[in-house]
């Protein structure tokens, strides 16, 4: 099972989602503006033939991502209003599924620009994807054995690397020693981390 718990940034609400060993994903909401709080499933999906692996929303909270011991990956969005509840009898369909060829994505995150995702698999592979066509986009192997998760470190954002451009033009006007060049590089690298059963963690510098 796998889970993510958050307030919505549009409703509120305290949400919380949640995959199941069945292949099924919900999307709940503790609905507070009631008399009486009461949690109301407003979306359900059975997209995965094998148990549910991992799930991460994405970081404007629009949609997430799930990956299972099968060989899809699959999104869904992430509804906010009451019109989206739906029946215990009917069940709607994933926004969209990948199927990779890959059984085994014990692990899957969104990085926080929500341009690219990247997924742990059994094989000993991490794969890059991108998010908004879900096209693979790099296999990165290295380890020896399955890679059990995945992390990224957080992108700046513009003005964040506008005001590094800066701080690099200047270091570069007065001569950058090798030591500064390093910290400057690492500040400004998409850094991407893996850990595998191997018992070693991997590195990678990223788009």
């Amino acid at each position: 099972m796998s889970l993510s718990i958050f307030h919505h940034p549009i409703s509120k609400n305290l949400t919380v989602i949640s995959g199941y060993e069945s292949g099924h994903t919900t999307v709940s909401h503790l609905l507070s503006a009631h008399p009486t709080p009461v949690w109301k499933t407003l979306y359900l999906s059975h997209p995965h033939t094998q148990p549910l692996l991992s799930l991460y929303p994405s970081p404007d909270f629009t949609f997430y991502l799930t990956s299972s011991a099968d060989a899809i990956i699959s999104r869904h969005p992430i509804p906010f209003s009451d019109e989206l509840i739906i029946g215990s009898e009917k069940e709607r369909e994933a926004e969209k599924i990948l199927k990779t060829g890959h059984s085994g994505q014990q692990d899957l995150k969104i990085r926080s620009d929500g341009k690219i995702f990247a997924t742990a698999g059994w094989d000993g592979r991490i794969r890059v994807y991108g998010c908004k066509g879900m096209k693979e986009l790099a296999v990165l192997k290295w380890h020896s054995e399955g890679v059990y998760a995945v992390a990224f470190a957080e992108v700046r954002d513009k003005e964040g690397q506008e005001s590094g451009e800066e701080v690099g033009k200047e270091l570069v006007g007065r001569s950058i020693g090798v030591k500064e060049q390093r910290i400057k590089r690492a500040r400004e690298a998409h850094w991407l981390a893996a850990g595998s059963k191997d018992g070693k963690v991997s590195l990678w510098d990223v788009y």
